[in-house]
């Protein structure tokens, strides 16, 4: 069970992030074990550590690689968007298309180990709330959003509730339809309270 035939490193390291995001999503870090990472991929545990030192590396790995996947999806959609509600609804849709369940077991990941400073997590979503912050600024910039507007807080309002409703399946939001209105109507409430 070494390294796959016709893989290089670099697709190894990928195809593990790629398994280990999928068993983080669905049993939590906690209960995700460097042996389940390891029976799903089908590689040694050596392969897997030759790219991860531990659980914990790769699990921050998985975060800042879902982060940056958001950034990038997000650079090409907000290209044609000129307006800070229409980046705000277009950044909504990404989230909705995307639904990063890997964000909901940050705070059982800092439980976990025990990590009182939640500052090197955030961090990993500093990209993430760049993009809030830019589209917050420019709203107030042009007028479409109140002048005295908190920024920083309102940043933190948008990313936890938009984070939030990945787990609207639950509620009996199913199809990609439904969930995609929620999205939307949630950044419609959201615009009230920011306008002027």
């Amino acid at each position: 069970m070494s390294r796959p035939i016709g893989r290089n490193s670099e697709d190894t390291k990928n195809y593990i992030k790629e398994i280990a995001t999928k068993i983080f999503e669905y049993k939590g870090y906690t209960a995700t074990s460097m042996d389940d990472i390891k029976k799903e991929t089908n590689l040694s545990k050596g392969t897997i550590y030759y790219h991860f030192k531990n659980k914990e590396d790769l699990y921050l790995y998985c975060l800042i690689q879902a982060s940056n996947d958001f950034v990038k999806k997000w650079d090409i959609m907000s290209q044609s968007k000129t307006t800070a509600e229409e980046k705000l609804h277009s950044w909504a849709k990404l989230n909705s298309m995307l639904q990063q369940p890997l964000t909901n077991t940050i705070p059982e990941y800092l439980v976990a180990v025990k990590k009182d400073d939640s500052t090197n997590v955030i961090s990993l979503f500093k990209p993430e709330f760049d993009i809030i912050k830019m589209i917050l600024e420019h709203g107030k910039e042009t007028g479409e959003f109140k002048a005295n507007l908190d920024i920083d807080s309102a940043c933190v309002i948008l990313f936890s509730l938009i984070s939030s409703l990945s787990n609207s399946y639950i509620y009996g939001f199913k199809t990609p339809g439904e969930q995609k209105n929620l999205y939307s109507n949630a950044i419609d409430i959201i615009i009230q309270g920011l306008k002027v």
